[in-house]
């Protein structure tokens, strides 16, 4: 596979954030294509071959307890994973720069056509559906792969060499997306009205549907109601008080399509909740709508929209339905001031959409550079396994405890996306329970807890 001289930068830059050697300075490592011959005169350097494969090739290696695919082998034997010439040269064997480089970039995004009727990447059409391994972080893997030979090469040239980790253990990131505020909205009643009549697919059965409408109706003309259900911030956040969380909330902002909120940031409601969240130490972001994924002008009034309610620029966002287009919409919420994002997960899927549990850098593909935005990788949104694959509650804690071995061994991070609207009982029997029981669970492994803006601090403080 070829790859860019910026794109082999982007690769180290990555590395790096796992390892600190002078083994890594430009003058101690070569990359050379697979078949080119290997210069007598090379002596005592790191040698990174790439492939000729255009497309990944993968082949299985047993290693930390996993079989990990690697995208792109040498042809040929089964390779080891580096060793040592009689010239002194670390000579790996896998093109790893390249597999590193397919998975983290979203590479196989921009050669996959087929989207779903949201216009996002499907999990379906993916290479981790294809190999099996979408709860596996690849990239972590490889990286340690890579580190394991570096250590190596210092070892015998006696160079400084550290390891690094982001986390001791790991961290937690928990984030809201605040979609719907409403659950006996009058649109909606009226939606379940239609419902009923069979203009509309049911959601519920007819007899549930028509108790909500009836309880909707009286919602709305009791002078004496108590909140909405999808009203529930008040125990959200004392929950995550006790628990020593802070969490990240993402506004919506009402636009022209039913598939966005139904609320405005200005609205009384809308505007105290923000200005709470912020003085509890909660972080506010936004959440970017449908149209915003390829408008950029649209994008920026959101983003000065919410600024003027919470008295300074939101930091980070999460794209509505996780609509993405790579890498087009990373290039507008960069250029709109933005310095993260966290909506690349599959929506359908849990795991890894880009194989790894740190974050990272885009990449423009058009104009060859790494992108200064950063992602957080979204790692398990709720809605997955609740609502696309109708399963219940104990996959979902399974699953959980699964990622977090996954980020404790890499010294990586967990991110967790739970709706408001999806902590209701009417829909979900048993979720506020079983959602107090999992935060209880999570904070049970000693994680550092960050919002994304903390995250984002602790990266400038990594890097530096």
């Amino acid at each position: 596979m070829f790859l860019s001289a910026n794109k082999v930068a982007y690769v180290i830059f990555h590395l790096k954030q796992h390892v600190s050697t002078k083994a890594l300075d430009k003058d101690n490592y070569i990359v050379l294509n697979e078949n080119d011959e290997l210069l007598s005169n090379i002596k005592n350097k790191i040698i990174f071959l790439l492939s000729e494969a255009s497309v990944p090739d993968s082949a299985f290696v047993s290693f930390m307890g996993r079989n990990i695919p690697v995208l792109f082998p040498f042809s040929g034997s089964q390779q080891e994973l580096f060793r040592f010439d009689e010239n002194g040269n670390l000579i790996f064997g896998f093109d790893f720069l390249s597999s590193v480089f397919y998975l983290l970039s979203g590479q196989q995004e921009m050669e996959v056509s087929q989207r779903d009727r949201y216009g996002r990447f499907p999990f379906a059409y993916s290479l981790q559906c294809r190999l099996g391994c979408v709860h596996l972080p690849l990239v972590n893997y490889y990286m340690e792969m890579l580190v394991q030979g570096l250590e190596s090469f210092a070892t015998e040239n006696s160079l400084p060499f550290r390891r690094k980790r982001l986390f001791d253990n790991l961290g937690f990131v928990l984030s809201h997306d605040v979609d719907r505020i409403s659950f006996h909205h009058p649109f909606r009643i009226l939606f379940k009205v239609k419902q009923f009549l069979g203009l509309a697919p049911l959601h519920y059965s007819r007899s549930k549907t028509i108790k909500l409408i009836f309880e909707g109706i009286i919602f709305r003309i009791n002078p004496f109601r108590k909140e909405d259900p999808w009203w529930n911030f008040d125990w959200i956040v004392a929950l995550e008080k006790r628990l020593g969380i802070r969490s990240t909330f993402f506004f919506l902002k009402q636009e022209d399509r039913f598939d966005n909120s139904l609320y405005k940031f200005h609205f009384k409601k809308i505007k105290n909740l923000i200005k709470e969240l912020k003085s509890g130490g909660f972080e506010v972001g936004l959440h970017g709508t449908m149209r915003s994924v390829a408008d950029r002008e649209n994008l920026v009034k959101q983003k000065n929209d919410l600024s003027k309610i919470l008295g300074e620029s939101p930091v980070g966002i999460r794209q509505h339905y996780l609509r993405f287009f790579q890498p087009e919409t990373f290039t507008i919420q960069e250029s709109a001031g933005l310095k993260y994002d966290t909506s690349l997960g599959f929506a359908e899927q849990d795991g890894y959409r880009n194989g790894y549990c740190y974050p990272f850098h885009p990449y423009d593909f058009e104009k060859d550079r790494m992108m200064k935005i950063w992602e957080i990788p979204l790692v398990m949104m709720e809605v997955s396994v609740l609502q696309y694959r109708r399963e219940g509650f104990e996959p979902l804690k399974k699953s959980v405890s699964h990622y977090i071995e996954e980020a404790k061994k890499f010294g990586g991070l967990f991110s967790l996306l739970w709706h408001n609207c999806r902590l209701s009982e009417y829909e979900y029997n048993g979720v506020t329970v079983f959602y107090e029981t999992l935060l209880e669970e999570i904070m049970e492994e000693n994680p550092k807890v960050l919002t994304g803006k903390q995250l984002m601090e602790e990266r400038e403080e990594f890097n530096a």
